[in-house]
């Protein structure tokens, strides 16, 4: 404990940062968007750069942000992993893979996961 006083006393910007972080830690956790409001707005003119930089990039961003506080179980994830698999199949064929290795990569998982599904569903239904 008296490290982290030390620490405050030496560098007069930690408390003002523990101060940010708090406050924005709070508006995430109770997806309160009043407390969003009150961050955005007390540090988008802060003198400190980054701070005031990434304030006003939330309100840039606000619709965004405001959604994603108020509905945490929406998620863009399963398109970005989709997205992501289309991206590595299309960098593992540049100059040297032929259409039908890209096309073996892209089928063949699925195909195999449909087959490992089936066999379980066998099993299952033969217990």
């Amino acid at each position: 404990n008296n490290v982290f006083k030390r620490i405050e006393e030496t560098f007069d910007i930690i408390p003002r940062l523990t101060a940010f972080l708090i406050l924005f830690y709070e508006a995430l956790v109770l997806a309160d968007i009043k407390k969003l409001d009150l961050f955005i707005k007390q540090y988008q003119s802060d003198s400190l750069e980054p701070l005031s930089t990434f304030a006003s990039g939330l309100k840039r961003d606000y619709a965004a942000v405001k959604n994603c506080l108020l509905y945490p179980q929406i998620s863009n994830g399963p398109m970005e992993g989709t997205n992501n698999k289309i991206k590595m199949l299309r960098r593992r064929g540049y100059g040297r893979a032929g259409l039908e290795l890209i096309n073996a990569l892209a089928v063949l998982p699925w195909y195999y996961k449909d087959i490992d599904e089936n066999s379980r569903l066998k099993k299952s239904l033969a217990a």
